[in-house]
């Protein structure tokens, strides 16, 4: 048997608990990533999970893309490369995001038979993957706090 999805509530409380752990001083963006941000967060919430992901990475984006004016006509995969801000290991996992979002955004292999035959596994496999475009969404914007 399956684990259960996680519940609105559940979702809206870890999201308030990645924050409380993440954000110490103040973090300050642009409106456009807030407007992203609040968009990723009613899909996390709402449990969509791709659109979380998708939204997640679109944010990010946008931040880094803002913080690095230089970077603004870099491919994601460039800008997460030379961003200082994060660690190797933040840096790979925005990489999995990005190749996560790339599968389902550009359709590679797409089987509709293999989809249907593991919808389990794909639903549990986008809701683990939402979770982790939350965490790497707020670590991103949570990067250049000040106190």
């Amino acid at each position: 048997m399956s684990k259960e999805k996680m519940s609105h509530e559940e979702r809206a409380q870890y999201w308030i608990d990645l924050e409380d752990n993440l954000l110490i001083g103040g973090a300050a963006y642009s409106e456009w990533c807030n407007f992203i941000a609040k968009d990723a967060y009613t899909a996390f919430v709402h449990c969509a999970d791709l659109s979380t992901v998708v939204m997640s990475l679109a944010c990010i984006e946008t931040y880094l893309k803002t913080e690095s004016p230089d970077m603004q006509s870099q491919p994601l995969h460039s800008v997460i490369n030379n961003e200082c801000m994060l660690c190797d290991d933040e840096k790979e996992t925005l990489h999995n995001l990005r190749r996560y979002r790339n599968k389902w955004v550009h359709l590679y292999n797409l089987d509709d038979d293999e989809i249907l035959q593991k919808e389990e596994h794909f639903i549990a496999e986008t809701e683990r993957m939402a979770c982790l475009a939350v965490k790497m969404l707020l670590t991103v914007l949570f990067s250049n706090q000040f106190v």
